[in-house]
């Protein structure tokens, strides 16, 4: 293989490998999120506390590292034994994407087969990722009903939140 092509080749993995890295990342900090978000609305709302709270309480809770939202939701008793125990192997998946993958993963861009052990570990995280947030999405929902909000409602609420984030755009 000549060496502009060995060039190339490199692009395309290291192009491959950053867009599944980005696509984890995605993935997990919208769990991170949602995780947060769950953990106010299950142990910190309160009835009648209004809106202005409830988003300072969300934000305060967005502003914490993943594993201090888990922490808190694991004291908090809101989830499984299992449920914690694979939110805290996705921390460490995490942690190792965010802390080590890049130096441990160096050789991604020069060998297909380091790149598609790597590949395959990134698309577990997100993958893992995504059915953790469905879990929290299906518990919050129940949560919602269980208080008498009817998801006809929620969907209204949502609608309206969504046009007026895009309704000031066009000001």
């Amino acid at each position: 293989m000549n060496t502009l092509t060995q060039q190339f080749a490199k692009a395309d993995r290291l192009a491959t490998v950053t867009q599944s890295v980005g696509f984890a990342l995605w993935q997990l900090q919208e769990l991170e999120g949602v995780a947060a978000s769950y953990f106010v609305l299950l142990a910190q709302a309160k009835k009648g506390m209004g809106l202005a709270e409830g988003n300072a309480l969300v934000e305060r809770a967005q502003g914490k590292t993943f594993g201090a939202t888990l922490h808190q939701i694991s004291k908090a008793g809101l989830v499984s034994a299992e449920i914690e125990e694979r939110l805290l192997k996705l921390l460490a998946e995490r942690n190792w994407l965010v802390h080590r993958s890049r130096a441990e993963s160096r050789n991604a861009i020069h060998s297909d087969a380091v790149m598609a052990t790597l590949i395959e570990r990134l698309e577990s995280v997100a993958d893992e990722s995504l059915a953790l947030l469905k879990f929290i999405d299906g518990e919050t929902t129940a949560f919602v009903q269980s208080h008498g909000v009817s998801m006809e409602y929620v969907a209204r609420v949502s609608e309206q939140l969504l046009d007026q984030w895009y309704g000031a755009d066009a000001l």
